[in-house]
C-alpha cells in the first residue's frame, strides 16, 4: 500500500492542523499517511472529522511518551457500519499479526520488535474501542449485558494476557516465544473475530439505529 509520511514535531497545535489538513486533501482514495509528532495529535482529529467525516481511517501506531505516530487511511466516503468500521480493523490487525510472525520465523529480531510495538498498540485500541464504546452502546440498546459482551471481555482478557507474554519474550530477544505465543494467539484471534464479525457486529447494527456519532466516538478513542 502506498504510504506517505508527516512529520509534525516542534509546530503549534494549530499548525499542526493545517499541515495535516492539507496533507489528507492531496491524498487519493485507498493511500496512506503516517503522521507523527512530539504531542498527541488529538486536535487534528477533531478537525478531520468536522471537515471530512466518513473518508477516513485513523489508528495509533506509537503513543507517547515521547512520539506519537497515527496511521491515516483515505477512503472512498461510502457511508459504514458497525461491522464495516470494526472489521476493518480486524483485518488491520491481522495484517500486522502475520507481518510480525514472519519476521520472527526469519529471525529478524529489529523488524519484529518494532512490528510487535504497532500490533500491540493495534489491539489494545482496538478492545479499548470496543469496551468504551461500542459495548455500553449495546448492552444499553438491547439490555444484555451478561450476554455476548461478557464473553468478548473475557477473551479480550485471555488475548491480553498471550500478548503480555509475547511482550517479555520480544524484550528478552527470544523469537522462539513470539512465534510459540503467536500460535496460541492466532487460534484465539480467529474465534473471537468470527464471533464479533458473524453475531455482534450484525447485532449492533441492528440494534442501534443511526450510529454514526457511534463511530466518531470509536475513532477518538
Amino acid at each position: 500500500m502506498n504510504t506517505t509520511r508527516l512529520d509534525l514535531t516542534g509546530l503549534t497545535p494549530d499548525a499542526q492542523q493545517e499541515r495535516l489538513i492539507g496533507a489528507f486533501q492531496e491524498l487519493a482514495d485507498g493511500t496512506t499517511l503516517e503522521v507523527m509528532g512530539d504531542a498527541p495529535l488529538s486536535q487534528g482529529l477533531r478537525a478531520l472529522q468536522e471537515r471530512h467525516w466518513g473518508t477516513f481511517d485513523w489508528h495509533p501506531l506509537e503513543n507517547g511518551p515521547t512520539r506519537w505516530r497515527v496511521g491515516l487511511q483515505r477512503l472512498p466516503g461510502k457511508k459504514r457500519g458497525i461491522g464495516d468500521f470494526l472489521g476493518m480493523d480486524h483485518e488491520r490487525c491481522d495484517t500486522l499479526f502475520a507481518a510480525l510472525e514472519n519476521a520472527a520465523q526469519s529471525g529478524e529480531l529489529e523488524t519484529a520488535q518494532e512490528l510487535f510495538g504497532v500490533f500491540e498498540t493495534g489491539m489494545v485500541h482496538h478492545f479499548d474501542m470496543e469496551e468504551k464504546r461500542f459495548f455500553p452502546a449495546f448492552e444499553q440498546a438491547t439490555g444484555m449485558t451478561q450476554g455476548p459482551t461478557m464473553v468478548m471481555r473475557m477473551e479480550h482478557r485471555q488475548m491480553l494476557g498471550v500478548i503480555g507474554q509475547m511482550r517479555q519474550a520480544i524484550q528478552q530477544g527470544d523469537l522462539s516465544g513470539i512465534t510459540r505465543g503467536g500460535s496460541t494467539l492466532m487460534v484465539l484471534m480467529r474465534q473471537h473475530n468470527i464471533k464479533e464479525e458473524q453475531m455482534l457486529y450484525p447485532m449492533g447494527d441492528m440494534h442501534l439505529g443511526e450510529v454514526q456519532p457511534l463511530l466518531r466516538e470509536m475513532q477518538t478513542v
